[in-house]
């Protein structure tokens, strides 16, 4: 099964991260003057940029945590209508979290809020990430759920109402 996009950027940002964090190491205990302090900040904004793209990835993989053991325990209509309940309560969700993410930004960036090393990034690029991710994954319910109606229950009861496109 092909992966999702933001699975692959999140995947790579948090790999990028690891090396460039492995090497700044490597650097300062060589007593390079490159090894500064701002290889522990870049790493950390690629980190949390990357664990977050990774979450839209795993609701358009349906690797989200959901109850099953309570789904198993249902027939087929109550496990649909659990699973537009979840894709509801997910998208629901998420737009509250973009939102107020987006106000933390704008704060951020209003007030000028700066990285610690000498690099000096905004830190509105790091908080950034929580409303592009919950947007994205916002996005990704929305598909679930329109995939839920169009399917119209007729998944067979076990989580495979989601297409392969998504």
């Amino acid at each position: 099964m092909l992966k999702s996009i933001e699975s692959y950027v999140g995947g790579i940002l948090v790999l990028a991260a690891l090396v460039l964090f492995l090497s700044g190491m490597v650097l300062r205990l060589m007593s390079s003057p490159l090894g500064g302090d701002w290889v522990a900040e870049v790493s950390i904004y690629m980190v949390a940029w990357g664990l977050l793209l990774s979450a839209a990835g795993c609701v358009a993989e349906g690797e989200h945590v959901r109850a099953d053991f309570f789904l198993r325990m249902v027939g087929p209509r109550t496990h649909f209508f659990a699973d537009i309940l979840a894709a509801l309560a997910g998208l629901v969700f998420c737009l509250v979290l973009a939102w107020f993410g987006y106000k933390v930004v704008a704060f951020a960036f209003a007030w000028d809020e700066r990285g610690p090393s000498y690099l000096q990034i905004p830190t509105g690029y790091y908080h950034a990430a929580l409303p592009v991710s919950m947007g994205l994954c916002a996005v990704r319910y929305l598909f679930v759920l329109i995939e839920l109606l169009r399917v119209g229950g007729g998944g067979g009861g076990d989580g495979s109402t989601q297409s392969e496109e998504l």
